[in-house]
């Protein structure tokens, strides 16, 4: 009984020991800011390679593994590259991507970085309307107790291209 109770008691103050630090910026995983996702001309043109980039306006913290992924609509006859692996570890550098628009018309660019967090995870969701036109979300989604799924942190930005 007596070793029961010492158990129950260590665990409690294990608990609360770790609880500290649950908002405690210094271990917290942060999603990296966006400031757009720029194009290298001015003006997009049908046939022609253009460089897009996101541009971070803050490095992430406390980050692992990263997946990015671009999509482009319509994407019949789209042609794209990209200056990362789909996975890799994070390193502050802002993602690219070449693409070759097959014809004119408007088109719609998202990318999604998912960043896997070496830190402390808080559920959060927003949204805001970059500079140049861009949407930016950002959100996190943490894995309950006995998941499979680590913490992720997400960016996703998406922009209207007008290719003439």
């Amino acid at each position: 009984m007596k070793r029961t109770i010492l158990a129950l008691v260590l665990l409690c103050a294990l608990a609360v020991a770790c609880s500290e630090h649950t908002y405690d910026a210094k271990y917290r995983s942060d999603c990296p800011r966006f400031a757009a996702l720029s194009t290298s001309t001015e003006t997009v043109t049908a046939g022609v390679p253009v460089v897009l980039t996101c541009v971070e306006q803050r490095a992430g913290k406390l980050l692992d593994r990263t997946t990015y992924t671009w999509t482009v609509m319509p994407a019949e006859g789209l042609s794209i590259e990209t200056s990362v692996p789909a996975e890799g570890v994070y390193d502050g550098v802002s993602p690219t991507a070449t693409v070759t628009f097959p014809a004119p018309g408007n088109y719609t660019v998202t990318f999604r970085g998912d960043y896997r967090g070496s830190g402390q995870v808080n559920y959060f969701e927003e949204s805001e309307t970059l500079a140049d036109g861009t949407t930016a979300r950002y959100s996190a989604n943490t894995g309950g107790e006995g998941s499979n799924h680590r913490d992720y942190l997400h960016a996703q930005l998406t922009r209207r291209i007008v290719v003439k």
